[in-house]
């Protein structure tokens, strides 16, 4: 079991680039506190690795959507884009939590770099409420020139039950 100074390491020896002492962490389970040290780091210097590590767990369904909730509720404070971008990326993980990322999501609807633009508007779906329909937005998105923007539309449709006919 994964302890917090583990945690602590490992964001230390994150280069910016090489997810090695990242994925070492992944070999373990996280103690509750070391689940603590991961979100005491957003925001902070070791945002962009504790986002990856949040994506990641997350991905793999070990850490619970009570957890990427308060990864999200620091989702306004973060500095990088690269951290917003893996906290956008984890709202699939966690769709009734979503929610929480909408209020901080339009920043990162004009932005230059497409992959923001695109998970951008996969989080802002996901963070809809029930009754709010998405269909037509969603079938915007397929009209796209952008083909990450496309391929978040139709993985959004399929989520969504959009009947693309």
């Amino acid at each position: 079991m994964r302890k917090p100074l583990d945690i602590l390491r490992a964001l230390a020896d994150f280069d910016g680039t090489h997810t090695e002492p990242l994925r070492a962490l992944l070999a373990e389970d996280l103690s509750p506190e070391a689940e603590d040290a991961l979100l005491a780091a957003l925001p902070g210097p070791d945002e962009v690795a504790a986002t990856w590590l949040i994506k990641a767990l997350a991905g793999k369904g070990r850490i619970g959507q009570g957890r990427i909730a308060q990864a999200f509720e620091a989702f306004g404070e973060l500095s990088q884009p690269d951290a917003a971008l893996h906290l956008m990326q984890s709202a699939q993980y966690a769709p009734d939590a979503a929610s929480l990322l909408r209020p901080h999501l339009s920043p990162y609807y004009g932005s230059s770099g497409i992959l923001l633009r695109a998970w951008a508007f996969d989080a802002y779906c996901r963070g809809a409420a029930p009754e709010e329909d998405l269909s037509e937005r969603i079938r915007q998105g397929l009209r796209s020139r952008h083909a990450a923007i496309r391929a978040r539309s139709k993985a959004l449709a399929r989520a969504f039950g959009v009947d693309l006919t």
